[in-house]
């Protein structure tokens, strides 16, 4: 058995059941014999979609669980974590947001891409741009072990 960092979906309309949960890849998992890790650092934050509902939403620290499993994520040959990472078209704007996706179904680059176009709420840049409206300058969508 070994520690999986998780987070839930925060929207109560999701329907996942409450139990289930948003696994996040992490380098090398400890086994529960282990202590937890003290992850992620202070500050962190992610923007994860969630792969049921569509819905996107900021998580930080106090958003991260820790769950058993039975294997690490990466051992598990039908998942996969993806990173998009969006160039706001907005004239002036500079911002390069990611995304992240657990994939469960094994999708392209450029169908995640577009996955991650379609979320809800509206997908807006970290200047709160929204990619409909000021476009996208580049994108790019990679599977990581990381986030």
């Amino acid at each position: 058995m070994y520690w999986q960092p998780v987070v839930r979906c925060k929207n109560p309309d999701c329907p996942t059941p409450s139990a289930a949960r948003i696994r996040l890849p992490y380098h090398d998992p400890p086994t529960t014999a282990e202590s937890q890790p003290n992850w992620p650092p202070d500050g962190w934050q992610s923007r994860i979609i969630c792969r049921e509902c569509d819905h996107w939403y900021v998580y930080q620290k106090p958003d991260i669980q820790w769950a058993t499993v039975t294997a690490p994520l990466a051992d598990q040959g039908n998942l996969n974590f993806w990173r998009v990472e969006l160039e706001c078209g907005e004239p002036g704007c500079q911002s390069r947001t990611q995304w992240h996706v657990l994939d469960n179904i094994d999708l392209s680059e450029t169908e995640i891409s577009e996955f991650v176009l379609r979320a809800d709420p509206v997908v807006v840049c970290e200047n709160d741009h929204p990619f409909a409206i000021s476009g996208i300058k580049s994108q790019s969508a990679r599977k990581v072990s990381s986030v």
